[in-house]
């Protein structure tokens, strides 16, 4: 069972972590998707989740360019400090070539974000976060 939790207090990396596990369970999952989040000036969680689903295998620059535009605009609209990021797919816990190519193209696309929350990766049973090393 997911839980969702607005109004949740996010400070740092340990509570995101919980809070994406609460969020998406130990389901498997149909297909790729981004999800985000969005954490308000005092660190709370907004009443708002946003899966993109259906991303594709490898991150192209049309994907990314829609995500961001996409990201921009809400954070405009919504006034939120920061949008966190997971990416979710079906499979094994083991993180891929391709989810770190992902990771990557996301912190790249994003860097700018203040805070830069740490990309996690949601499979069956397991979420973990991409560790900076994945990143490079």
């Amino acid at each position: 069972m997911t839980t969702f939790t607005p109004g949740r207090l996010i400070t740092n990396d340990t509570e995101l972590r919980e809070h994406w596990v609460g969020l998406m369970g130990e389901e498997d999952f149909e297909k790729r998707s981004l999800w985000l989040i969005f954490v308000e000036h005092d660190q709370r969680v907004a009443p708002v989740v946003v899966p993109i689903d259906d991303i594709p295998m490898d991150p192209d620059d049309d994907t990314l360019a829609e995500v961001s535009t996409f990201i921009v605009r809400a954070r405009d609209e919504l006034g939120v400090a920061s949008i966190p990021m997971l990416l979710s797919r079906p499979g094994t816990a083991r993180m891929t070539d391709t989810d770190r190519r992902w990771a990557r193209a996301l912190a790249s696309a994003f860097e700018d974000q203040q805070p830069q929350w740490p990309i996690h990766l949601a499979t069956r049973q397991r979420v973990q976060v991409f560790a900076p090393d994945d990143l490079l």
